[in-house]
Parts: structure tokens; sequence; C-alpha cells
């Protein structure tokens, strides 16, 4: 509701809630009163400042209550003070904005639109792709055709079947990781059960045992963001092979160059299977020049080649393919050390590591 300059001075403004352009998310925003001890700073403010001035909470359309203050962090931008909370508004739900700086404790109130009847949620692709997998793989990456609904209750509906019919007993690691916008979800083996003489190995065993077969089991049951079941259940089947315990080494990867004038794929093949998500976070082209090479790039053939279209055609020159240091397989060991490492004896991590190839 607009309200007019002469209404603002009798009236004070409820916080606004403000959709993001680029973003699924949405941020909470005021105008700070002149008088505001908030006024006058810029960036970050504590969550006891901010919520001295408003919080944010779920509303409960069946009690007519608003639930305890979201987790969020608040800052000053531009004479506003912003909320932005720690996870994306849930879909279909209604949150009210009140401010507690005020007598009157002025509400505005933002409903997150729901997905639409005939967008039915499915999965659609569950990482490492391959069927073979170390014995001691560190977790699973489930991708969803929309965003799904947050819940704990989800480390007991997904399953792990070994070959006997009976399931590995709590095998998951129960924090949620989901990606911004909840259609990612990163399941983790608990990584006690996984790593060499930890107490927990030691009691309940490792969640697999090589040479073993294995079905993962997602249920159709699990929830969308609307409360509604998935299209279907979904299940892969793994064989535990070798245990992996070494860190990367780049000098093991093969580089296929493009050529001069092209948009050819610059192509690197990894004798392992690699994690996507992180190698598409830790890694950058960049030219002779020293620019950035701007282009798109995929993982194909169970994870194990990489390849990279620039938008434009290679120029002549030598080029560096910065690698992270985070860059990791399926057993969690990266470029600069392995998973399980001696506290003891352990070494720094290792920087960027550079690789080059020549387009002729």
């Amino acid at each position: 509701m607009m309200i007019t300059m002469m209404a603002a001075l009798l009236i004070a403004v409820p916080p606004l809630f403000q959709p993001l352009d680029n973003s699924p998310g949405v941020e909470v925003r005021l105008p700070l009163d002149a008088s505001s001890p908030l006024k006058k700073k810029v960036g970050p403010v504590s969550n006891e400042d901010g919520e001295g001035v408003f919080i944010v909470g779920l509303f409960n359309d069946e009690t007519g209550k608003i639930g305890a203050p979201l987790f969020g962090k608040y800052l000053v931008r531009e004479g506003e003070l912003v909320f932005i909370p720690s996870q994306s508004f849930s879909l279909g739900k209604t949150y009210k904005a009140v401010r507690t700086d005020t007598k009157d404790k002025e509400v505005s109130q933002f409903k997150v639109p729901a997905l639409k009847a005939q967008d039915v949620v499915r999965v659609v692709k569950v990482y490492p792709t391959t069927d073979r997998v170390p014995a001691n793989l560190l977790k699973f990456t489930i991708v969803f055709s929309g965003p799904m609904r947050q819940s704990k209750t989800i480390f007991d509906a997904i399953e792990l079947v070994g070959p006997e019919g009976k399931s590995v007993d709590d095998p998951w690691r129960r924090t949620e990781l989901w990606n911004d916008n909840d259609t990612r979800l990163t399941l983790w083996f608990h990584p006690g059960r996984v790593k060499l003489g930890v107490n927990l190995r030691e009691q309940l065993g490792p969640p697999l045992e090589l040479g073993k077969t294995y079905t993962l089991k997602i249920p159709s049951d699990l929830l969308d963001a609307s409360g509604n079941k998935l299209a279907q259940g979904f299940e892969k089947k793994i064989i535990a092979g070798a245990e992996v315990r070494t860190k990367l080494d780049v000098n093991h990867w093969k580089i296929t160059s493009p050529i001069t004038q092209s948009k050819d794929a610059l192509t690197i093949t990894f004798p392992y299977v690699i994690d996507p998500y992180l190698f598409a976070r830790e890694v950058i082209v960049v030219g002779p020049t020293g620019k950035i090479i701007v282009g798109k790039a995929s993982m194909g053939l169970e994870e194990k080649v990489w390849q990279f279209v620039p938008d434009e055609a290679w120029q002549l020159g030598e080029y560096t393919i910065r690698v992270g240091s985070e860059v990791a397989d399926l057993a969690g060991n990266t470029i600069s050390r392995p998973f399980e490492v001696n506290l003891e004896t352990l070494e720094p991590l290792a920087g960027v590591q550079k690789l080059k190839f020549i387009v002729k």
C-alpha cells in the first residue's frame, strides 16, 4: 500500500517484502526514520539491532499467530534496514513482518506463490551417475525438477538397501544441505562411518562394503514445496569397489586442446569420477591476455569428462586452466589432500593449480 509523504509523518511505515529480480529469494526492507541510530550505518548490523526495528516470522493461517523470528541477517543499505533470510521463503506459505520499534507494531505480510498444479516434481538425476563407486563414497547429490520441502524426515525416508534386501542402519549425516531454490539435495554419508579408526565406524561398520551391491531408494512420498508427493519414486543401484584414500593428481588429467578460430570444446578427461558441482565452482579458463574466458561447461561420461565451449572463438596462444583446491572425487579427496588426514602431520592446503594448454 502506497503511503503519501504527509501520511508517513503520522503513520509509521510497515516493512516491505521485496521479491528479488535475479534470484528466487525475497528480502524485507524498511526505510529507517531519521532518528534511528542505524540511519547512519552502512552494511551488516547485528541481529539484536535489526530485531529491535522489525522481525519476520511464518504466519500460521489456522491459529492466526506468527511463529518465532526467522534466522537471517540484517544490513543497512541506502537508508533502509534490510532483512535477508538464511533460507528461502517456502512456497505457498504466508510470512509477516512486524515493527518492534513502534507502539502500534505495524505489520505487513507476504504470501509466497505455490507451484502450479501441473508442475509435478520428480527426481531428474542422482550423482554420481556411474554405478561403480568406491566403498568410501562420501555423498549422493539428488536433483529434483522443482523445489522440495525441507524436512529432517527425509533422512528416514531415503533408504540405502543392501544385497540381502535389508536397509543399512542410519547411514546419513542428518544435516540438510539444499541449494538456494531447494531443487538439489546433497546427501552425505555420516563421515564417522566412512573414516578409518573412528568409533562410529568401529561400532556400526562402514555403510558400504567392498564388492556388494546396494540400491538407493527415493520414495514418491517425499513432499515438494507445495506439499505434493513426487510424480514417482526413484532407485539407483551401485556397486562398492576399492576404497580410494589418496589426493588427486592433476598431472593424470588429459587435456585435449581446441584449434584456433574455432569454437571446438576444450576437453579434460579424468582417470576417476569428479564431483561435478565442486568442479564447476572451482575451475575457470584464462586466456593469453589474462582475461577469463566466458563459455558453457558440461560434465559427461559418468563425470569423467569435462568440456568447455567458449562464447567466442579460440585465439592463438597459451591458455591456463585454474583449478581450485576444493575440486574432489567421490570419496572427498581433493587436489590438496586426501579426505582422511593425520592432524599431527597435516600439510598446508595447496593453492590454485594451473594447467597450461596451447591453442594453435
